[in-house]
């Protein structure tokens, strides 16, 4: 009966330290995901977190308070490693813990073959081409398109099979001023603006800087896009 005694006295200490490691762990997990979570407010991000090494349960108790002071680099996913501080009373000390960060995120994947060239300028367009689908990212390059209007608008670079994750890299914005097009011409002399139309030489994105004939002068000037149709020109005094 001792030994029998004995035995279920060992069985339960062990059972008691099991649970106060796993009790820890999830603990610093809950705190890692959280951590994370603020990084991406606007995101839907599922984290599954997997420590790595074993951790000291008498370094915690219930009432003691754990936090995070830093992340060791700028990634959210893959080998990362946090900084805890731990509170215990009058007691603080300072731990590292590392981890491997799982991710589950909604991204856009292809719903069938797309085309170089594929201009997606509706919403009704955009899905009859591109679907959402939750994945594990951890192993994905961090540009893949996680919204709508992340793509909307945008003109496709490159071709994209069936199934494929689509990246923000296989996009380009479209012109914001077409070559032959009639612009709008805002010239700033000095402290004076002054409006006209021109004719675009070029295409041109929003930024960049694109040759515009003024028909009233025959002269050519350079100007800025500014928006669809505008271009803004400095002339000097």
């Amino acid at each position: 009966m001792k030994l029998l005694a004995m035995k279920i006295c060992v069985a339960l200490i062990l059972f008691q330290m099991l649970n106060a490691g796993s009790d820890v762990e999830e603990r610093l997990k809950s705190e890692i995901v959280k951590f994370l979570s603020g990084k991406f407010p606007e995101r839907k991000i599922d984290f599954v977190i997997n420590l790595k090494g074993k951790f000291d349960a008498n370094l915690f108790n219930e009432s003691c308070e754990i936090k995070i002071v830093k992340q060791m680099g700028s990634g959210f996913k893959g080998y990362q490693s946090f900084e805890f501080k731990v509170c215990s009373g009058d007691s603080v000390r300072g731990i590292i813990v590392q981890a491997f960060v799982r991710t589950f995120e909604n991204v856009l994947i292809a719903k069938k073959d797309l085309k170089r060239g594929e201009v997606f300028d509706s919403e009704g367009k955009l899905f009859e081409f591109i679907g959402f689908e939750k994945i594990e990212t951890t192993f994905l390059r961090d540009d893949y398109a996680v919204g709508v209007n992340s793509v909307l608008g945008k003109r496709l670079k490159m071709p994209v099979r069936k199934g494929d994750v689509v990246f923000m890299s296989y996009f380009e914005d479209l012109p914001m001023v077409k070559a032959g097009e009639k612009v709008k011409l805002i010239a700033t002399v000095g402290t004076v603006k002054i409006e006209t139309t021109g004719i675009a030489k070029k295409d041109g994105k929003l930024n960049d800087v694109v040759r515009v004939l003024n028909p009233e002068s025959g002269k050519l000037l350079y100007g800025k896009v500014i928006g669809k149709g505008i271009v803004a020109v400095e002339i000097e005094n």
